[in-house]
């Protein structure tokens, strides 16, 4: 990845992000006209607890739930992966979210 963007994510109890795709705003208000994949890594940034949750749509159109992850595993989509992220626990949650073109292979 072509890193553009870094942003870290405090979710705190009871907040949730309801189903979206991301659209990538500040990268195509720098680059307008660049039609590369934009792509978004997910980041976990803490061992998984209680009520900490992420669901998206995977590419065979069937809802899956991220739970139970361990500190530096995460995802990496394009703007096509519905998601929705929740914490419904006692604790906040922390994300990094790392923005930017995907590389050729």
């Amino acid at each position: 990845m072509e890193v553009i963007t870094v942003s870290s994510i405090l979710q705190p109890p009871g907040n949730v992000i309801t189903v979206h795709r991301d659209t990538f705003f500040q990268i195509n208000k720098m680059y307008p006209d660049d039609t590369r994949t934009k792509v978004r890594a997910n980041i976990y940034l803490e061992d998984w607890k209680v009520g900490h949750i992420i669901q998206y749509k995977d590419i065979d159109k069937e809802w899956k739930n991220s739970t139970h992850w361990s500190a530096s595993e995460g995802f990496l989509w394009d703007s096509d992966i519905l998601h929705v992220s929740g914490n419904i626990g006692l604790e906040p949650k922390f994300t990094l979210q790392i923005s930017g073109f995907l590389l050729d292979k």
